[in-house]
């Protein structure tokens, strides 16, 4: 049976806060993980409870020991760099705020001052991270199968 040292405090409140709070899901689920190793469950009774392998959660009972907390959140993930910086970003937004309906022109005028060249589904890309509620451009950007469909209004009968 594999159990992890038991819990300060402070390391205590840290996980419960990261199980309620941590924008991820599997943070969450890890924290939740070793407050429930730190109550005595055993490795078989959590993997019936997250439904996942045995290695899996003895891996996460390894990371805790290993790097603590930080042992919780996933590692950085290896990919193409972004193309516009988290500044560039906010200023793509601030010019389609003044036109909401014409992502084509927010994208053209920050293409202007970066001199950086990107495709539409890029600036989709950015207003899905963002979700700018009630903006129009926020419904444009979504796939075509996740939007709502419009009800179409029959005519009144005038027999």
């Amino acid at each position: 049976m594999k159990f992890i040292t038991p819990l300060t405090e402070n390391e205590q409140i840290t996980l419960e806060e990261a199980y309620r709070n941590h924008p991820s899901f599997r943070s969450r689920q890890r924290a939740h993980a070793l407050l429930l190793n730190n109550r005595r469950y055993t490795i078989a009774q959590m993997c019936k409870l997250f439904e996942t392998r045995h290695e899996t959660i003895s891996a996460w009972v390894d990371q805790w020991e290993l790097k603590g907390i930080m042992g919780v959140s996933d590692a950085p993930r290896s990919g193409r760099p972004a193309t516009y910086t988290d500044e560039e970003q906010s200023r793509f937004l601030h010019h389609l705020d003044k036109n909401p309906h014409q992502i084509k022109a927010a994208a053209a005028k920050i293409e202007e001052e970066t001199g950086k060249d990107a495709a539409i589904d890029t600036y989709k890309r950015i207003l899905k991270k963002t979700v700018i509620s009630g903006n129009v451009a926020d419904i444009h950007s979504k796939p075509k199968e996740m939007r709502k469909p419009f009800k179409k209004i029959k005519p009144a009968c005038h027999c």
